[in-house]
């Protein structure tokens, strides 16, 4: 018999300090979309088609990085570790419009419309200050611990009791707070407004030598917003890296109430994403032989 070996740390890697996750296959996350379309065709080379289409998409966890400490640390912990809840999936939009029109000019030119409507992004509002107590802190600096709803001003202790104006003022305001008082906040239960994507294109084939062609093409991006300068806004609720968007932190223990003090943290909802916004054009051509 071999005699036993003890083993000893010779490959310590300060890169392993923040934890080492396992990976592995599982399941339960399930999504399906449904789609309705109407298409009409008019004389003259007009045509115009309408879709809707309603998503339902639930995850466990919602990846946005190819690295496990990133998705870990940018989804919010609903439910524990390692059996979290099933909920609306970062990506998941539930209402989507299309609608597209194309139609042929004089001069040979084609005129073509589209407009996508959709729901906004769904966000989590999380408590700074690892308020869990699991250890793990991103290295955003966007904790992962969903926000907890108070009732009132008796229900949560703040290091500064004024500041409860402030926040009960953001819960009524926001419907996924004020319906969920009293308990932890879902994941992605709260949503952006309504997104509206518009482009026009115009665009016209000339002949060339032979079988070749040369199109020549005008794309014009948020065509709403060309339009008129407060149309075809892009609004968000900024936050971190998966949506999560801070609410409080926490700063200290409640010994006599079992619970954590928190400071308010003020939340920039509703801001406009200023590149997302703006109106672009693009001029192409395209030679085909």
């Amino acid at each position: 018999m071999r005699p036993r070996v003890k083993a000893t740390t010779d490959r310590v890697s300060d890169a392993l300090r923040r934890g080492v996750f396992p990976l592995r296959n599982g399941g339960g996350d399930r999504s399906y979309s449904l789609t309705a379309q109407l298409e009409k065709h008019f004389s003259g080379g007009t045509e115009l088609s309408a879709a809707y289409t309603y998503t339902e998409a639930k995850d466990q966890m919602s990846m946005v990085a190819d690295i496990g400490g990133a998705n870990a640390g940018s989804t919010p912990v609903d439910g524990t570790l390692e059996q979290r809840a099933l909920r609306t999936s970062i990506w998941a939009r539930p209402h989507k419009i299309t609608v597209v029109g194309t139609a042929d000019l004089p001069h040979g030119f084609q005129l073509g419309v589209t407009w996508i409507g959709m729901s906004g992004a769904p966000y989590t509002y999380v408590a700074q200050g690892d308020p869990n107590a699991d250890g793990f802190l991103p290295n955003d600096g966007v904790s992962n611990d969903v926000v907890y709803v108070p009732r009132d001003a008796g229900d949560i202790t703040l290091a500064d009791p004024t500041e409860f104006a402030p926040l009960d003022s953001v819960i009524q305001s926001e419907q996924c707070l004020q319906s969920q008082r009293g308990r932890l906040i879902e994941r992605d239960s709260c949503r952006d407004p309504w997104q509206n994507e518009t482009t026009a294109r115009l665009s016209k084939l000339l002949r060339l030598a032979g079988r070749r062609t040369l199109e020549i093409s005008v794309d014009l991006f948020n065509l709403l917003n060309f339009v008129h300068g407060d149309w075809g806004l892009v609004r968000q609720t900024v936050g971190g890296e998966g949506n999560a968007v801070p609410l409080l932190q926490l700063v200290g223990y409640d010994t006599p109430n079992s619970r954590g003090v928190y400071t308010f943290v003020p939340v920039a909802r509703r801001q406009i994403d200023v590149d997302a916004s703006r109106w672009r054009l693009q001029l192409g051509a395209t030679v085909s032989y």
